[in-house]
């Protein structure tokens, strides 16, 4: 008989066991706590808050240039432009984007994308920050010569003030390292067209003093209800983004409806069959040798009928030998 363990013993074990079980949940529940807060940091590009904040931050900066612009077009939201945004974040680099210059690689429609980047401590990213840093470059490009300073960077600000980018969709990512910092921020804007860097960004005089037909004076920039709608690329995705969204296209759902339609069909064709024919019974098959398939029917038949034949004689003269032995016996 094996001696038990005293109580106290046992009840120590337990104790921590369940000690250690609520230090497991406690480390857990904290990681959650900190994965959360590090995702609330950074909005989602699709999320109407963050949208509303940067577009409308590029058309304060837009419309307050100077000397003031005529010809500058307000700006709004493109969810093509803020995908593209996001895929390239995804991959952490803080450098251009390669797919940019590529057709349809970057957006559906439009064939001349811009962009803007920042990078920072994730700590430390505001959308005001970052859009404002671009900002800030004006301080070293000169519009009357249209020069930056020596050993400056003034692309950033001349894409911001560009007067034919009305569309613009941003994204900002979380990366483990990413342009020099650790747990960085990357805040990444495309524009629709692009800027480039062979002209003045506008034309300087009387705000909206030159905007274009069916255009009117928004907030000191050229609006237009057709040109602004917004238009939503439900079905487009970055082709180089991995992983890819799971997105089904139209030719998708028919082929998807069209497998679903044959199948249902078929089943409705055997429950007609069954119901019109309950019993239905199949024919044995016949087993054919090498030799019978160069055979013909006639053939097969002559030798059935030689084979019947052949059995009826042996019968015959079994028959015949019986009748002689029984005269034999009666002559004994």
């Amino acid at each position: 008989m094996k001696a038990s363990l005293p109580w106290s013993v046992v009840w120590r074990a337990q104790s921590n066991y369940v000690r250690l079980r609520r230090v497991l949940k406690l480390c857990e529940l904290w990681l959650l706590l900190v994965g959360s807060g590090l995702n609330a940091k950074l909005p989602l590009e699709e999320d109407v808050d963050f949208i509303n904040e940067y577009v409308g931050l590029h058309n304060e900066l837009r419309g307050t240039v100077f000397p003031p612009g005529v010809n500058l077009r307000f700006m709004t939201w493109d969810v093509a432009l803020s995908r593209t945004a996001r895929a390239w974040g995804k991959k952490c680099m803080y450098s251009r984007n390669t797919h940019l210059d590529k057709l349809h690689e970057s957006h559906p429609v439009f064939t001349e994308i811009g962009e803007n980047m920042w990078v920072g401590p994730v700590e430390d990213f505001t959308v005001t920050t970052a859009i404002r840093s671009w900002h800030e470059e004006r301080k070293s490009y000169s519009y009357l010569n249209d020069t930056c300073v020596e050993d400056q960077n003034c692309s950033h600000y001349i894409q911001l003030v560009w007067d034919s980018s009305y569309k613009v969709g941003c994204a900002v990512t979380s990366c483990a390292r990413a342009g020099g910092f650790t747990h960085a921020a990357l805040f990444i804007c495309n524009y629709a067209p692009g800027g480039t860097l062979t002209r003045r960004p506008y034309q300087a005089g009387q705000f909206c003093s030159r905007c274009g037909p069916g255009d009117q004076c928004t907030d000191y920039l050229c609006s237009n209800t057709v040109r602004d709608e917004a238009t939503y690329y439900q079905f487009w995705y970055p082709p180089w983004e991995k992983p890819r969204p799971v997105v089904c296209n139209p030719m998708c759902i028919f082929i998807l409806f069209l497998r679903v339609a044959s199948l249902l069909l078929c089943v409705i064709v055997v429950l007609i069959v069954q119901s019109r024919f309950p019993v239905i019974l199949m024919e044995t098959p016949t087993i054919i040798s090498a030799e019978e398939e160069g055979k013909t029917e006639v053939e097969i038949v002559m030798e059935e009928g030689e084979g019947e034949g052949e059995g009826g004689e042996g019968e015959g003269e079994g028959e015949e030998k019986e009748e002689e032995e029984m005269l034999e016996e009666d002559e004994q």
